[in-house]
């Protein structure tokens, strides 16, 4: 607006000349006495300033100038405007994607899913989903009688990822570090109903003993830190397959034990559920805190 403002001041300034020189030269006779007395012909200094002024505007074309830096003021402008239409979609499709790559797949916890963020080229974070249904794994022989144990496990966490080679490298190496808050149940179930007991040197069965659970706490929430070492292939520039093997801290903790029944054991039923639950938290308590760790599974980069 400056701009405009500026040309039309000099656009009204020249007219204004013109209009004062000619009106000027129509009045050659008048004089004007100063007061000093000495008569200063302004007539003939106008006039030298009008002459003055059109030579040094000879072969210029005041208003064609004047709409030449009017057009282009305008179409300064509507370049400016055009940008400012574009900023919105350009801002609304360059947004920052909250993550940068996604995974699955297979470990000891069941299947994993990943969320993963780019920190920087040999960093990533990340969040990790386990999920492991009761019956996907069995394990014979950590309770006694080579009963099957049944896992259920459900856990969220945080993973860093360190990667030791270029990002540009096909196959890669790297560190990798989780933390996972979780509830998981170690369990398995006894048919009280089918076992047969000794009473009074006789053997008895019963008939309304129901089905015996025995189990770790449900309830308790286990933080679980793992460590491990992967391997990264590219099979696609955006899809990878990915290997990790560690070692990872575990306190599975107390057993505990109910029936499915309502009335209460008999004694020499009791003292046979006892012998139980005491000789699988023995095996339990046999195993080591720190397990394995195996993680196979693909992902996908955006």
């Amino acid at each position: 607006m400056s701009r405009y403002n500026t040309l039309l001041f000099e656009l009204f300034t020249f007219a204004a000349i013109l209009i004062t020189g000619q009106r000027v030269l129509a009045k050659e006779e008048i004089k004007v006495v100063g007061q000093d007395g000495d008569s200063k012909d302004w007539i003939e200094e106008i006039k030298e300033e009008i002459r003055a002024f059109e030579q040094e505007s000879e072969g210029k074309d005041w208003i064609e100038e004047i709409k030449e830096e009017i057009r282009a003021l305008d179409q300064e402008n509507y370049i400016k405007d055009e940008i400012k239409a574009e900023e919105p979609s350009k801002n609304k499709g360059s947004g920052k994607k909250i993550f940068n790559e996604i995974g699955t797949g297979l470990s000891e916890k069941g299947i994993y899913l990943d969320f993963i963020k780019n920190s920087n080229a040999k960093n990533k974070l990340g969040i990790r989903v386990n999920y492991l249904p009761e019956d996907l794994f069995t394990h014979k022989n950590i309770y006694v009688d080579d009963r099957n144990v049944k896992a259920e496990y459900f856990g969220v966490g945080m993973l860093y990822q360190r990667y030791l080679l270029p990002k540009e490298s096909r196959s890669n190496f790297y560190l990798q570090g989780n933390v996972d808050i979780s509830t998981f149940k170690l369990s398995h179930n006894i048919d009280l109903t089918k076992e047969t007991y000794t009473h009074n040197n006789l053997q008895v069965t019963c008939s309304a003993c129901g089905i015996l659970t025995i189990q770790t706490d449900p309830d308790k929430v286990h933080i679980i830190p793992t460590i491990s070492l992967g391997y990264q292939y590219k099979i696609k520039p955006n899809f990878k397959t990915n290997l990790s093997v560690g070692i990872q801290y575990i306190d599975p903790g107390s057993l505990e034990n109910f029936t499915n029944t309502q009335y209460n054991l008999p004694s020499y039923v009791q003292t046979r559920v006892d012998d139980w639950v005491q000789k699988t938290q023995n095996k339990i308590d046999k195993y080591s805190e720190f397990q394995p760790s195996i993680n196979i599974g693909f992902s996908y980069s955006f």
